[in-house]
């Protein structure tokens, strides 16, 4: 009788292990170099699950380098400043085998990596979908995506900057289309107008005069709502006293430095 069981017993757990083994999914392909690891995942989230992806994707090493380059995002902090992602030094690291992955990618994977910086991980995942590639973030800099919400002082929370040619991947609720600010979808071509362009395009058309405004009347300028949001933020520690008039003033010349 005993044996009996414990015969019962050796075979259940034999049958067990061979339903685990035969449902667990294939390893994923790797590549780990000094500070960097590259890897293919399955579609992840319910919102790639249902795009058709243009896998794998011909895109040269110079376009990925321009790509990189004009990612920004923003603290979203009192005084965050918008900052480039990526540092000339990591984009000199990780751009041609980022561009590898991308010509090799197989239809229905999408791409993860992870970069160490001096600050912490930069971590997130690329994939393409027609004629747009999509960048979307898990962490800058160590520091983790934690929603939209405004976090106030000290909080290392963040958002994506949409540049030219790029915009916010938007998510469809009942209450309307919500902007995911961690994920910027760009067109495969980047723009040649990028974040790191110091100072505004010219016109090729130098016959046209500019309209000039009336003397004395401040040409017409709207806020960053970034910026209408801690300069209010400003405001209301400042009229709870919980900085003085001095600190008040150098703080708003600071934030209005930065953003006009």
């Amino acid at each position: 009788m005993k044996y009996r069981q414990h015969l019962i017993s050796i075979l259940i757990l034999a049958l067990c292990s061979g339903i685990i083994s035969g449902c667990a999914s294939t390893p994923e392909k790797k590549l780990i170099t000094k500070g960097f690891t590259l890897s293919y995942r399955d579609k992840a989230g319910s919102h790639i699950n249902k795009m058709q992806l243009a896998h794998p994707l011909k895109m040269s090493e110079p376009d990925v380098r321009s790509h990189l380059e004009s990612l920004m995002f923003e603290e979203l902090s009192l005084f965050g400043k918008k900052k480039i992602v990526f540092l000339q030094q990591d984009i000199d690291r990780i751009a041609r085998l980022l561009t590898k992955a991308i010509q090799h990618v197989p239809s229905n994977k999408i791409i993860h990596y992870e970069l160490e910086t001096p600050k912490g991980t930069t971590a997130g995942d690329v994939f393409a979908s027609k004629q747009r590639i999509h960048w979307r973030f898990n962490s800058i800099n160590g520091m983790a995506f934690s929603g939209r919400a405004y976090t106030g002082w000290g909080n290392a929370n963040w958002r994506m900057v949409p540049q030219t040619g790029q915009k916010y991947h938007a998510v469809h609720r009942v209450l309307g289309a919500q902007a995911q600010e961690n994920w910027i979808m760009a067109e495969l071509i980047p723009s040649k107008t990028n974040s790191r362009q110091k100072g505004p395009p010219r016109s090729k058309d130098r016959t046209k005069t500019p309209s000039r405004e009336p003397e004395g009347t401040p040409p017409a300028k709207s806020l960053d709502p970034v910026l209408e949001e801690k300069l209010q933020l400003l405001k209301n520690l400042h009229e709870k006293n919980l900085i003085d008039e001095k600190e008040y003033e150098q703080k708003k010349k600071e934030l209005l430095n930065t953003y006009l």
